[in-house]
């Protein structure tokens, strides 16, 4: 039986004792990226969207990075940066292809929300950019969208704990869909505890996310300009975004590689019984 007192009680102690051998991956794979992210986001149409698009995909990818990176440092502290670095970008290109495959499953199970709105002669553009929200369905298609949609919410909610240590697998273990295997077995017996626990990061997070957005920006708005895009006010909040985003990145990915060193010897334990 895995204790998630204990498991944080290690992944604290991990973020506590190796924050020094921590720090340049943190700052350079995820303080930089996530708040270039929340920059980029908050221009709006001051960026051209291919430029966008593609400041927020390489964004992405490096935060995926340094998720790795503190993932592999956290299952081998021993092994010091040097290893966690080359870990991260071994196993990059399997992380990748693990996430493409999942999205293609999630569009898969949204394919018939979207078959339905086609059916309805809704035009695909209302749905990108406002969501089923102003897809103007009625009567029965509404219905179904709505309920299918809610089911589906809580699918992809579910499936996302179930392998909320896809990413340990990876670099402890390697491969793509052995891996997406391995995480959901391991995940198997304790999903009530693992739903606590994302929910609690998952609150934090968005109450922080929301203080520094609604909060902390509102008054930096005060005292700074904020009408420009790239002005000094909206740089600070972005800086900001990004702290909190990073905070919980090295959060959940020293909790989730402990959560793996911990499942591994009671699903080993079950499996021998």
């Amino acid at each position: 039986m895995v204790n998630m007192g204990n498991v944080w009680d290690r992944a604290a102690e991990f973020l506590s004792e190796h924050a020094g051998v921590l720090a340049p991956i943190v700052l350079a794979a995820l303080l930089v990226p996530h708040s270039v992210s929340a920059l980029v986001g908050s221009a709006g149409p001051a960026i051209p969207p291919v430029v966008a698009l593609v400041l927020s995909l390489v964004c992405a990818l490096a935060a995926l990075w340094g998720q790795l990176a503190v993932t592999a440092l956290a299952l081998d502290p021993g092994g010091g940066r040097p290893r966690a670095v080359s870990a991260a970008t071994g196993n990059m290109g399997r992380a990748i292809a693990a996430m493409l495959i999942l999205l293609a499953v999630l569009i898969v199970l949204a394919l018939p929300v979207v078959g339905m709105a086609i059916a309805n002669g809704v035009d695909l553009s209302a749905l990108s950019s406002g969501g089923m929200a102003r897809a103007n369905l009625t009567g029965g298609a509404a219905t179904f969208a709505k309920i299918y949609t809610i089911a589906l919410v809580v699918v992809v909610i579910f499936i996302g704990i179930r392998l909320a240590l896809l990413y340990p697998v990876i670099v402890a273990e390697g491969g793509v869909i052995a891996a997406i295997r391995r995480a959901w077995a391991l995940s198997r017996g304790m999903v009530w505890k693992m739903i606590g626990v994302w929910l609690l990061f998952g609150i934090v997070y968005f109450v922080a996310a929301a203080a520094v957005t609604s909060g902390i920006g509102t008054v930096i708005g005060l005292l700074t300009d904020m009408t420009t895009p790239f002005s000094a006010g909206r740089v600070i909040v972005a800086i900001l975004s990004g702290i909190v985003s990073t905070g919980f990145t090295l959060i959940v990915a020293a909790f989730s590689a402990k959560l793996y060193r911990a499942a591994m010897p009671a699903r080993e334990g079950v499996a021998a019984a």
